[in-house]
C-alpha cells in the first residue's frame, strides 16, 4: 500500500493517539512488525509484509517502525554481568531507580528512552555528539551539571531531570514530551505544540511509547 507523505504523517499521528490511550487503558497485545519506506517519488510505503530477502537486504531502505512482541523484548539484553562497555545491567538499573526516585519519572519510561537512545550502551556517541545511555547533548549535560556524560549515574539522572522538565512544560503530554526529547522543545512549540514533521521524530515517539507500554505491562 502506498500513501502520500501527508497521509503517512496523519496515520502516524493517529497511531500516536492510540498508543497514548492504550498505554494506560489496555493490556499488552500482540502486534506485527511495521516497516516504512519513502521512495524517490516522495511516496510512503507502510507495510507489515516483507519477504525474507527484503528484511535482510541492506539496500531495501525500509525503516523498522515497530517490532513484533514475540521477537523483541522490552527488557535490555545481557541482564547479568557487564556489557561490552564495562557497565553492568545492575548498575544501570540502580541508576534508573535512583533517578526515578529523585525526579518522580516512571522508571519504565527512563528504561524505554535508554533502550531507544543507546540500547544500553553507556559509551554510545552519536554523529551529532549525543553521549551516553540517554544520549545527552553536551549543552544539556552542562545544564544539568554532568561532569562525565558516560557515567551511568550522572547520565541517567540528567536525562530524567530533562524528562521531568519536559513533563512540566508539556503538561504530561507523553508524545510531545518524547518529541521534545528527540527534536528539542522549540521544534515542538514552533509546530504549534504538535509532533514536528521530522521522520526521525515521527519514528522515535511510537518506538519509545511501545517499549514503555511493554515494560509497564511486564511489571504488573
Amino acid at each position: 500500500m502506498k500513501i502520500s507523505l501527508q497521509q503517512a504523517i496523519q496515520a502516524i499521528n493517529a497511531f500516536l493517539m492510540m498508543a497514548t490511550l492504550t498505554l494506560f487503558l489496555t493490556p499488552l497485545i500482540a502486534q506485527a512488525d511495521i516497516y516504512m519506506q519513502q521512495d524517490t517519488s516522495e511516496q510512503i510505503v507502510l507495510t507489515n509484509l516483507l519477504a525474507d530477502s527484503e528484511r535482510t537486504n541492506l539496500h531495501s531502505q525500509y525503516e523498522l517502525l515497530l517490532e513484533e512482541d514475540q521477537r523483541t523484548s522490552s527488557k535490555p539484553v545481557n541482564t547479568s554481568g557487564a556489557n561490552a562497555n564495562g557497565v553492568s545491567q545492575q548498575q544501570i538499573s540502580d541508576a534508573v531507580a535512583s533517578a526515578s526516585a529523585q525526579t518522580a519519572i516512571d522508571p519504565a519510561l527512563i528504561h524505554a528512552v535508554i533502550r531507544v537512545e543507546s540500547n544500553y550502551n553507556a559509551k554510545a556517541l552519536s554523529p551529532r555528539g549525543a553521549q551516553g545511555l540517554m544520549q545527552l547533548m553536551p549543552s544539556t549535560a552542562r545544564r544539568f551539571n554532568v561532569i562525565n556524560p558516560y557515567d551511568p549515574v550522572q547520565n541517567v539522572l540528567a536525562g530524567a531531570q530533562y524528562l521531568r522538565e519536559l513533563h512540566t512544560f508539556f503538561n504530561g503530554n507523553m508524545p510531545l514530551i518524547l518529541a521534545a526529547y528527540n527534536a528539542g522543545p522549540k521544534a515542538v512549540t514552533n509546530h504549534r505544540m504538535r509532533i514536528p514533521p521530522f521522520m526521525e521524530t515521527r519514528l522515535y515517539v511510537p518506538k519509545v511509547l511501545d517499549i514503555y507500554r511493554r515494560i509497564r505491562a511486564e511489571r504488573k
